[in-house]
């Protein structure tokens, strides 16, 4: 089937989650994106029908298909190539269980293009937790401030829904999947182009919801009802953030072959700590937990 040429194309990354998947296109068909973006599925082998359904419901949504061996990183990776060869002059990241406001992608659309910027809009999770910019600080990354978004002293960013201009794109280059193939893929990428000169701004105003209720890299470890040992074992998981050849890359790459070594290594020590004081201490892992939440709010 040849598709419509346009100049915007948005990347969706779908895995196994056919009616999220459904839904998030059929927010872009009502909100009129196909008119002026070509929709990119990249469905990273589902074995649910995602595809199939994608075809019947869209037939004007391109659909590229994996093997499951992609991941976040490796689908966002071959859509940008995909995207490069049909001409694309910006490339959207947008996953399936994001869902900007009505206007929002045109808005963004817009506010990327008037400077040349790559720009996002933020979401927010069910929890409450709010995806958007980072800065990094000598132990790590920290979520920015609102007045740091609204000055754009930003770093880096999550990759929920973000314009990428071709130009920064042919400048950095692509993302590194093979050594960052999941959850650190955006973060990495972000600082890449922030070290390359380029503005990075959250779209001022909107906020997108997440469809998604999970939150697994933000929960609290003291207030969690998992086990320890269970989330110790999610490192081994390229889905988690702190997969340990990810986040040893991600550390050294940014904070230096020194440092970097303490940077990587101070979440596993957290995670030790509170594992101690779980075990020994389960009341005070709760009243903490209690208290850190209370200071959240």
């Amino acid at each position: 089937m040849k598709f419509p040429s346009h100049a915007h194309v948005i990347v969706i990354p779908a895995y196994n989650r056919r009616e999220i998947t459904l839904a998030a296109l059929a927010g872009l068909a009502a909100d009129d994106v196909f008119a002026w973006a070509t929709i990119l599925i990249m469905d990273d082998g589902s074995t649910d029908g995602t595809s199939e359904a994608v075809a019947r419901s869209h037939p004007a949504a391109a659909i590229l298909r994996g093997d499951g061996s992609w991941w976040w990183g490796g689908a966002i990776r071959r859509g940008m190539e995909w995207a490069l060869r049909h001409g694309a002059q910006s490339i959207y990241w947008l996953n399936d269980d994001c869902r900007p406001p009505p206007g929002g992608l045109a808005a963004l659309r817009d506010f990327s293009a008037r400077d040349n910027r790559v720009a996002w809009i933020e979401a927010r999770a069910p929890g409450g937790w709010s995806y958007g910019g980072y800065r990094r600080t000598a132990w790590g990354l920290r979520r920015c401030r609102p007045d740091e978004e609204a000055q754009g002293n930003v770093e880096t960013f999550s990759g929920n829904c973000v314009c990428l201009p071709r130009g920064w794109i042919e400048r950095v280059g692509l993302p590194h999947d093979s050594q960052f193939p999941h959850g650190l893929a955006d973060l990495d990428y972000g600082l890449r182009l922030h070290a390359s000169g380029a503005e990075l701004k959250a779209l001022p105003g909107v906020i997108a919801e997440s469809a998604n209720p999970a939150r697994s890299a933000e929960e609290s470890w003291l207030g969690s009802s998992r086990r320890m040992r269970d989330i110790w074992r999610d490192f081994d998981s390229p889905r988690s953030f702190l997969h340990f050849p990810a986040w040893r890359r991600f550390a050294l790459r940014h904070w230096g072959l020194a440092w970097g070594w303490v940077v990587f290594a101070l979440p596993y020590v957290r995670w030790f700590l509170i594992a101690v004081v779980r075990g020994v201490a389960p009341g005070l892992a709760r009243s903490l937990a209690a208290r850190k939440q209370a200071g959240a709010d």
